[in-house]
Formats: C-alpha cells, structure tokens, sequence
C-alpha cells in the first residue's frame, strides 16, 4: 500500500497529488495494490501517553489514484512541451494565481505588469468585483465607477484618491458613551499544533500562552498586568485563573476583532467547568474597538484594512510595531513560543524570547488604550497616558 500524508496547509490538492504520486511509483516499479490518503482528524482528541493512534484518518483512494494515470500522462506530456518552449508561456495573471492555493511564481510574473497607483484591492470586500473590472483592464481606484460601491468602500476611495483623513469623533464618542470606568484593555497570543501534545487538546485547536491586560482607572492611572508561561506545560488552566484574577468583576473588557478573545474564553470554559462563571462573565463585558474604527475613521495609509497593524500608526502614529525586538506580529508571536518551550533552548535565549513577546502583547494591548483614548475623545488623558509609559516598546 501508497500512503499519502496530508496536512492543512499543503500546496497540492489530493485529488491532484495522489494520482502524480501513485504513477511515480508505479513507474519505479513499486508493486502497488491500494493507495490511501492520510489526514490529520481534527476532531481527534490526544489522550495522553504519547498515544497518537487515531490522529490520522485514512481515505483509500485507490480505484480514482489508478483511473487517473492516462490524465497524469498528460500533465506530464504537457509540462516537458513547456520546458522545450524558447519562450515563457503567454499567460497574464489573475485569479486562477490564487486558486486553489496563492502561486508562489505570482512576484515573478507580475514584474512587467503595470502597477496602479491606487489599486482597486484597496477596496474592502470587493474582490469578486474586482477581478472582474481587471478583467476589463481597470485595476485603479479612479476607474472604478462610484454605483459599484456601497458606504465603507466609497469612503475609501474618497478618502484614499483626496489623501485625506475620515473621523467621525462625535459617533465614535457616542458608540463608547455607555462604557465607562475601569477599563481593561485585552489581547491573547495563542499557538496551533498539528500534533498536539497536551492531554485532552485536538490538533491544530487554538492554545492560549499568553495574555495582556492594562487596566485604566477612574483617576487615569494605567497599569499593566500579563501572563506568559514558557514551562512547555500546557498552559490553559493557569491561563485561565490569571485572566479572572487580572479582569475584575466590572467595567468594559475592550479588545480588538472579539471574535477571536470571546472564542478563545469559551473554549476555556468548555475545558473547566468550575471556571465557566467567571470566564463567560468577562465575555459579557468584552466591547469590541474593531467595528468603531471601521465605521468612524480611516486613514489613507491603512489601504482599506482595518487591522490593528494599519490602523494603529495612522492614529498614533508615535507607535510603532516595526520598532520592536525580536517579535512584531502574530504569527512571529508563535514561532518565538515554539522556540522557547523546545527542550534544546538556552535559559538565555528563552529570557531574551520572554522580554520579546512581553514587549510586543503590551504594546497591543496599549495601542487599544491610546485608541480608546482617541475615539472617545479623552484628550485630557494623552499626556498622562504617555507619561505613565514613556518607556514602553514601541513608542517613540
């Protein structure tokens, strides 16, 4: 038997590669009498003692793999046709380039393709529309006709071709008038693991390591608490204590794109019952800062996102994230957590990674604060903010 192995993630459709893989072996001599494909099963759940059976689910495909060796002698008819060509074939790109999966040729042959000052992909949610007026050559802003819009993406155009800044400050105050203080100011850094190596975890299910929380008193004093365990333990359940002795019991949890805090606290609540309570309790004061920055401002300079990442130096431009050591977003945020919890890391580099996402989960966590403070028009709090943390990373 042919095992294919597949994970999320790969660049090759199964249904493409298992048929490629079978004929090549096939034509090496290899005997085969079945072919299956192996995935991981998501909803597996390790039990523990390095017990992993059942973590890959099997699929025989062997009838469609054997059907299909006429089409795989095509494929590769064709591809040594190309190879003899003196010339690069004659294909424009478009959205065959993303599908099923982003070509990592797209750079290459873009090259010569005339770049639009004011790409239409600037335009949010927009993409199917898009590809369709690139298809009838027009790929810039100014060309785009104003009654394919709606609201949100007329005001980017607007805004992006005049380069000027959108603020609604009376509506974005009004949004916030009802929350008042304390406020805590909330953001999780998790990790995702294929192979999962804590007791009673899935694969790829989404682990909280690390919180950040700055809380904001009725006086305008800002403090700043967090959690990070580098033990390589699982960390949920000490997760999970710290955040309910960190939120208090009133006053807005803001956060930005709830979502993904509100998902992450239920999960945890599932996992510990006794906890459920108080963690659910934090989700019923989470507010949400990511729906207000995209209905109340935007800045040409966040070409048509809203993330934290583009939004952020267009408000306070005096933070930077490209300032800071080490780990700036959050995909390093997980590499630096795998690194640090390998059984082969110094103590000195595992110090140096912890001072690295300390810096990087505070400075988003003050971000929120410095854009609370602007959208609810708290300006008499800007100078005091900035002096309570004049040395946090990433400021300027």
């Amino acid at each position: 038997m042919l095992f294919c192995i597949c994970g999320s993630g790969g660049r090759t459709s199964p249904r493409t590669g298992v048929p490629v893989h079978a004929f090549t072996a096939r034509t090496a001599g290899v005997s085969l009498q079945s072919i299956a494909l192996a995935h991981i099963d998501r909803s597996w759940t390790y039990p523990g003692d390095d017990d992993y059976r059942g973590l890959l689910k099997e699929n025989d495909l062997t009838d469609e793999a054997f059907a299909r060796t006429q089409e795989v002698k095509d494929w590769i008819t064709q591809a040594q046709r190309v190879v003899t060509e003196a010339a690069e074939p004659a294909i424009s790109i478009g959205a065959h380039c993303d599908r099923p999966y982003a070509c990592a040729f797209y750079e290459y042959c873009n090259r010569d393709q005339l770049k639009p000052e004011y790409p239409i992909h600037w335009l949010p949610y927009f993409r199917s529309k898009a590809e369709e007026l690139a298809s009838q050559g027009v790929i810039d802003l100014r060309d785009v006709p104003d009654d394919l819009l709606n609201d949100r993406q007329q005001r980017v155009k607007e805004h992006t071709l005049a380069n000027t800044v959108y603020f609604d400050l009376a509506s974005a105050t009004a949004d916030l008038a009802g929350h008042g203080l304390p406020a805590y100011f909330l953001d999780f850094e998790t990790v995702q693991l294929a192979v999962p190596i804590w007791k009673g975890t899935r694969p790829y299910q989404q682990h909280t390591f690390q919180f950040s929380l700055h809380t904001l008193s009725e006086s305008g004093q800002l403090d700043h608490t967090g959690f990070l365990d580098l033990s390589g333990d699982d960390p949920a359940q000490p997760f999970a204590h710290a955040l309910i002795a960190a939120c208090g019991r009133k006053g807005p949890v803001y956060v930005y794109n709830a979502a993904f805090e509100t998902t992450r606290i239920r999960e945890l609540a599932e996992r510990f019952p006794l906890l459920t309570d108080d963690l659910l309790a934090i989700n019923a004061r989470v507010v949400d800062l990511l729906p207000i920055a995209r209905e109340h401002y935007y800045h040409p300079s966040q070409q048509g996102s809203w993330s934290i990442k583009k939004v952020l130096p267009a408000v306070v431009p005096e933070l930077r994230y490209d300032a800071l050591d080490g780990v700036q977003d959050g995909g390093m945020a997980m590499d630096a957590y795998l690194e640090a919890v390998h059984k082969d890391t110094s103590q000195e580099r595992k110090t140096q990674i912890e001072h690295q996402l300390t810096a990087y989960c505070r400075l988003d966590t003050y971000a929120m604060v410095r854009l609370w403070q602007v959208f609810a028009g708290r300006n008499d709090l800007l100078l005091s903010l900035r002096d309570q943390h004049a040395e946090t990373p990433g400021l300027s």
